[in-house]
């Protein structure tokens, strides 16, 4: 339930803070007076699209808030309830575009807080009338009362599949032309890069090679200088030798130099090993000017494979695999069609089995829905209707293997037709109330607000509507923008929105009406701004009679 909404720098509103009750909130006032707004203030609080041309002019934001008695679970979107079970949403526009939402005082992202806002409350504005005309809105409203998302999610599924294997045929039925061509081009590249052979990482060790025969000479010169150093008589070697002999003395009388002595030592030894070791590689060395030029040619064939089917040698191998599956997938290419085909009939298949499935289904909840809005009209002030959805077969879309629009009869001499075409203002909106109606036990929305619902509407049928909202305010939280006295008299509270203009800044009040609250505006509405007897008397008479 919506225990509270308060707003701050909305259209020309400054500041607004309005209190609801359980059951039957009703809200008038004058033309003007910000009803639209506060409508325009929860739908942003709840996530829904909002321009920023929203905040009031001279603002830097807009802020709205919304405080739920109770909690729905928020385990999903990892946001921790609060110890109430109270929920709080809010939301801070800023007039550079930047949204800051939260929920129970955890920053969320507006994503979040529309899937929240979505199970919290429903509004029914005028634009669901208008999208009631259109047939395309008329199945997702089946759904609804079918309860069947499941099942249509197992039927998209499967209508995804069918979809991709349709396209897996068609793309190697295409190919059928070009298949003789593609196999030669792809045996000669595949040819050529087998012809090498090449070996991950051969060109890298290839051309370190070829480095190293280039500068043998070079290398040898400097190898041969270093060994000369370390090796020949008065060599580095040498001389180390000589100071280790003189540290070990030291030491012998001094043990405070056995440290020196055992580095001179470490000196020495490492020299005698380098020196071997570069002996060792000066003998194992040696040019060969026949390998220089057969690495030189296989660098070259690795080059010319590179910079044909590159640009890396690894792009070279992942090429070569690649080419080897489509190769044999061409050379196959009877059975690839074949098994496409096999798997487009059975993903068709499950498809059109799923599909009649989820129509049987639809189709019985259509039977019930119809009954229920017919018996819903009845109450409404149109006893004579007749309400009927209609099912059309087509070829198998998203949605289904077939389409489903609502039709209408107002009088029992004439056949049903489709809503656009017979329902006027008046009837359009019984008729959303009559769906509203019939679905109030399907969802887990506990919070249902209607914009004029009442809207084309006077007399009896005024008094239906409200004593139907009334009804299905023992189940969910009502809440109401009406016009009409029939309708206010019959809340369970009464919010009385009006302008402030005893301040330069525009206020709008949103006040809970006691009974005499409710007996001055009840007769404003009955007697359209002009206060008589007669329409005082009315007003308290509706409200003996609620």
């Amino acid at each position: 339930m919506l225990i509270n909404l308060s707003i701050q720098n909305i259209a020309v509103i400054e500041k607004a803070n309005a209190d609801f009750s359980d059951g039957f909130n009703i809200l008038t006032g004058e033309t003007g007076a910000g009803k639209s707004i506060l409508i325009d203030s929860l739908s942003m609080v709840l996530g829904m699209r909002t321009s920023r041309d929203l905040i009031r002019s001279g603002a830097d934001f807009a802020f709205v808030t919304a405080l739920f008695s109770d909690s729905i679970d928020l385990e999903e979107f990892d946001i921790a309830p609060e110890e109430d079970g109270s929920l709080y949403l809010s939301r801070r526009l800023s007039r550079d575009g930047k949204n800051i939402c939260k929920i129970n005082s955890q920053t969320v992202p507006l994503s979040t807080l529309k899937a929240v806002g979505e199970r919290l409350v429903t509004i029914h504005g005028q634009h669901e009338n208008i999208s009631l005309l259109k047939p395309s809105c008329h199945l997702s409203i089946l759904d609804e009362y079918a309860q069947c998302a499941t099942l249509h999610s197992a039927y998209l599924d499967a209508y995804k599949k069918a979809i991709e294997a349709e396209e897996k045929l068609s793309a190697l039925l295409a190919n059928e032309g070009e298949r003789e061509e593609k196999l030669e081009s792809l045996k000669a590249s595949i040819d050529e890069i087998t012809a090498t052979s090449p070996v991950e990482g051969e060109d890298e060790a290839l051309a370190e090679k070829r480095d190293s025969l280039r500068n043998y000479s070079a290398i040898m010169a400097a190898l041969e200088g270093v060994s000369g150093a370390l090796s020949l008589p008065g060599s580095a070697k040498d001389l180390l030798y000589d100071a280790m002999r003189d540290g070990e003395k030291a030491a012998s009388m001094d043990k405070a130099l056995e440290d020196i002595s055992s580095r001179i030592s470490d000196l020495y030894y490492n020299c005698e090993d380098v020196a071997s070791e570069i002996n060792s590689v000066i003998s194992r060395m040696s040019f060969s000017p026949y390998e220089l030029d057969e690495v030189e040619d296989r660098l070259d064939k690795i080059t010319r494979l590179k910079k044909k089917y590159g640009p890396t040698l690894s792009e070279v191998l992942s090429n070569l695999e690649a080419w080897n599956e489509e190769y044999g997938a061409l050379l196959f290419y009877e059975d690839n069609i074949a098994g496409a085909e096999k798997a487009l009939d059975e993903a068709q298949s499950e498809m059109l089995r799923l599909g009649e499935e989820l129509h049987s289904v639809r189709r019985a909840a259509a039977e019930k829905l119809s009954s229920s809005i017919k018996d819903e009209l009845s109450f409404l002030e149109m006893p004579r209707s007749d309400f009927k959805i209609e099912f059309t077969p087509h070829a198998p879309s998203p949605e289904g293997l077939y389409g489903a629009e609502f039709m209408l009869s107002t009088n029992p001499s004439e056949e049903v037709r489709p809503l656009t075409r017979i329902a006027s203002g008046g009837e359009m909106s019984r008729i959303m109330l009559a769906l509203k109606s019939a679905l109030s036990d399907c969802g887990d929305v506990g919070v249902l607000l209607f914009d004029e619902i009442d809207s084309g509407v006077s007399g009896k049928a005024a008094i239906k509507i409200a004593q139907k909202l009334k009804s299905l305010s023992e189940k969910r939280q009502i809440i109401c923008i009406t016009h009409l006295p029939q309708m206010a008299s019959k809340a369970d509270s009464h919010l009385l929105i009006e302008k402030d203009t005893s301040t330069d800044s525009f206020r709008t009040n949103v006040t809970v009406l006691d009974y005499e609250g409710r007996v001055n505006e009840l007769t404003r509405l009955i007697a359209g701004g002009a206060e008589t007897s007669a329409a005082r008397l009315a007003a308290i008479e509706m409200l003996t009679e609620q």
